[in-house]
């Protein structure tokens, strides 16, 4: 299992990939890893202090996550460009329930047409 256990933080580069200096680890709950939205505000947390860029987070099994940092905002892509395999964090959080969608019922009105009298000028 990959949560709990101590992963690489790697900070891409135009043309190649180091450690990242100042968090070269960083290790992930149960509890964060739940939902997208839980995982995403811990990423905005542990980044505030970081430069504008691509990161990735390795793990023993591979590529955990590949985000973009733009300001406070972060983009967890769900593919790899290169592979087009899916990261492992979308395996660790949950899936939404499907929506149902439902037909809405209306009541169709009878339409019913006044014929209006025509005014006879009169002479």
């Amino acid at each position: 299992m990959v949560i709990r256990e101590d992963m690489t933080v790697m900070q891409v580069r135009p043309n190649y990939s180091i450690v990242y200096q100042f968090k070269p680890q960083v290790k992930f709950d149960k509890q964060i890893t739940e939902t997208k939205d839980d995982f995403v505000k811990h990423i905005k947390d542990l980044t505030q202090t970081w430069k504008d860029g691509d990161y990735f987070i390795r793990c023993s099994q591979g590529t955990f996550c590949y985000m973009t940092l733009n300001g406070r905002r972060v983009k967890l892509l769900k593919k790899s460009k290169v592979t087009g395999k899916e990261y492992l964090c979308w395996d660790y959080f949950a899936q939404p329930p499907a929506k149902i969608a439902t037909k809405r019922v209306t009541a169709k009105k009878k339409v019913v047409k006044k014929v209006a009298k025509k005014k006879v000028a009169k002479r």
